[in-house]
């Protein structure tokens, strides 16, 4: 049907039941989800076999719930299902991670992120409420044993009492040390005062974890992380965010106006609580990277289902050979995000935190790749994928916002070339590469990025991308992460992608060539004013003096 190699592909990634000939309502990830069995002694993590077993028939019940739902509608109506909330509470999935004494499921971070990689299939929404509850805010909480009724509270979240994590800030987007929210720090009390904007979930919550500066007495300015109750008073609800994609969640401006709760509600007690919100989003990204999985697979599985049924001529479309090198390649990608998945879920700390560095690329790697997947698979429908009628219009504009989640791609980009290029850094991301038995790809990439500047903006980007795909390499090649016939392959794609990117390096900008693009710029500015006869995109027009 497919031809050799596309064939081997795709029953790689869909199991030899799966089939490219329709999508099933029921089951259609049961093979697309298998795990490597292999534990190599570096990541020593072996679930229980009655866990393993426990997961598996939750994993199949879930599928089974989802695909009664309608998310198409939800997503016109911009909300979620009625009955999605309880039947995720029923299925435990809002204490993925919670011990078992507290009421929560106790599955592992490789099990959490399947039943959200399966979820966001469906409905990416739906996943990101899972990420949002399960890998933000709930740690928070957890790692706060001095909190008045943290077990109660606790228990309500896995039972059903949503949790949001409100970070965001007009003025500081995703970025802590940048945040102005205040909290006056009293004996007994904190008064907290600020706006939060997008945070997910914030009008539907029983409680919020909201980061704030703290000021008063010893405080310093350090960060810290409150638990508010949704209906504490002066909090309020102001604006509810119309999104591009993720219409099933809601999204809110929170306006905290002298919002007063018990200083024990402080979660980071005298500490900064910057560990506490950086270690969140790290789980987060792996969450965010799960959900790109999902998305991509089902991307994958319309394209390749109407693909099969359509005809260019005598052939049927899956019978090209540029589209059967095309799904092939999008296979690829996704063994790749993959076994990044399965690497970042073993290789923890001993706090059980992933490594920084490969949940950052792991994310990178998955966010990008979906939404090129998401557009390739829009294409090849044609109107079809254009139109709403079919799944590919809304997994394209909900992927969009995975490159954003959870620190943007250029944003973990520098992150990750400042730390290769760093001296105070440096020997972190050496570690993870001899781990993964790749200090050779580490070398070449640091003797590559010799000489030059490290300030420089284009400098980080290019560095962050060896650093991602280098780990992507080390990943495919060390035969522990991925049992799939596709691995050789999957390499062979990431070197190829480290080649392109390879042939792009950045070179160094004189002034004179910087004052240039610059004055590009300008020009067009005044240009564009001049020919549609107004001023270009105001504030007003585009309404972002809330924002900015």
């Amino acid at each position: 049907m497919l031809g050799a190699l596309a064939s081997e592909l795709y029953q790689c990634v869909f199991g030899p039941a799966a089939g490219i000939i329709g999508i099933k309502r029921r089951g259609n990830h049961s093979g697309g989800m298998a795990m490597s069995s292999q534990v190599c002694a570096l990541f020593e993590e072996a679930p229980e076999r009655s866990t393993g077993v426990r997961a598996s028939s939750l994993y199949s019940s879930l599928i089974d719930d989802l695909s009664q739902l309608n998310f198409a509608d939800a997503d016109d109506r911009r909300a979620f299902p009625p009955t999605l909330h309880s039947m995720l509470a029923r299925h435990g999935l809002f204490g993925l991670t919670i011990p078992a004494d507290r009421g929560g499921l106790a599955l592992s971070l490789q099990k959490a992120i399947e039943l959200i990689s399966a979820t966001a299939s469906f409905d990416v929404s739906a996943a990101s409420t899972l990420v949002i509850h399960n890998f933000l805010a709930l740690p928070c909480i957890e790692a706060a044993p001095h909190l008045p009724n943290q077990e109660q509270v606790i228990r309500g979240a896995t039972r059903g009492d949503l949790c949001a994590f409100a970070l965001t800030e007009p003025g500081a987007g995703s970025a802590p040390r940048h945040i102005e929210a205040s909290a006056f720090m009293h004996e007994d009390t904190v008064r907290i005062c600020g706006r939060k904007i997008w945070i997910g979930l914030a009008d539907w919550a029983r409680w919020i974890v909201c980061f704030a500066r703290a000021s008063g007495h010893d405080a310093k300015g350090r960060l810290v992380g409150v638990l508010v109750d949704r209906q504490a008073p002066g909090l309020k609800v102001t604006h509810e965010h119309r999104t591009l994609g993720l219409r099933g969640i809601i999204q809110n401006t929170l306006e905290f106006q002298d919002v007063e709760v018990p200083r024990a509600y402080v979660l980071s007690r005298d500490q900064d609580g910057w560990g506490a919100a950086a270690s969140s989003m790290n789980r987060g990204r792996i969450g965010v990277a799960a959900m790109g999985l999902g998305a991509l697979e089902r991307a994958i599985q319309v394209a390749a289902s109407y693909a099969n049924h359509r005809r260019l001529g005598k052939l049927r479309m899956i019978e090209n050979s540029y589209i059967e090198q095309l799904f092939g390649q999008m296979v690829l990608r996704r063994e790749v995000v993959k076994a990044m998945l399965t690497a970042s879920c073993r290789l923890v700390s001993g706090q059980g935190s992933p490594n920084i560095h490969l949940a950052s690329a792991t994310k990178v790697l998955s966010s990008e790749w979906c939404g090129l997947v998401a557009d390739q698979c829009v294409q090849l429908l044609g109107g079809r994928g254009y139109d709403e009628g079919t799944p590919l219009a809304k997994i394209y504009r909900d992927a969009r916002i995975l490159r954003i989640f959870e620190g943007p791609t250029e944003t973990l980009l520098s992150h990750l070339g400042r730390c290769l290029l760093s001296r105070a850094t440096r020997d972190e991301i050496a570690d993870l590469f001899v781990s993964l038995g790749a200090a050779s790809v580490h070398a070449d990439a640091v003797e590559e990025l010799r000489g030059l500047d490290e300030t420089d903006g284009a400098v980080l980007i290019y560095a962050g991308w060896l650093t991602t795909l280098g780990l992507a390499q080390a990943v495919m090649t060390a035969g522990t992460f991925t049992a799939s016939g596709c691995a050789t392959a999957a390499a062979d794609l990431v070197s190829t992608e480290l080649a392109a990117v390879r042939s792009r390096a950045p070179t160094r900008l004189s002034v004179e060539r910087r004052t240039r693009a610059s004055q590009t710029l300008a020009n067009f500015l005044q240009d564009a004013a001049c020919s549609i006869r107004s001023p270009v995109l105001t504030d007003d027009y585009l309404k972002l003096v809330q924002y900015v």
